[in-house]
């Protein structure tokens, strides 16, 4: 449930990233970015992500790193959720591959 709305227009982009939780650094979610903004993203996993949680968000190429919050997780179709994530800093260097 999204309790507030975005203070950024988000840019609708595809991008294959990776989200790792610091305690399980084994587990490691490969996920497709559905748009972005320098502030937060909205992903497609097929992990259900609990509010709260704080991954670690890298690309594939590696370029970006982030630490992220899970600020809502809504089932999509095929069994996959749509994450939004939150960024405690500006993210400025989002790359479509």
């Amino acid at each position: 449930m999204r309790l507030e709305g975005r203070n950024e227009r988000r840019v609708t982009m595809a991008i294959p990233v990776c989200l790792v939780i610091a305690e399980k650094l084994l587990f490691a979610d490969q996920a497709m970015t559905v748009n972005v903004s320098s502030r937060g993203a909205r992903i497609l996993t097929r992990r259900r992500w609990q509010l709260e949680e704080q991954p670690r968000l890298a690309s594939s190429s590696g370029e970006l790193r982030t630490q992220a919050k899970v600020v809502y997780c809504e089932p999509a179709t095929d069994g996959l959720f749509c994450v939004g994530l939150q960024f405690p800093s500006a993210v400025m260097d989002w790359k479509p591959t």
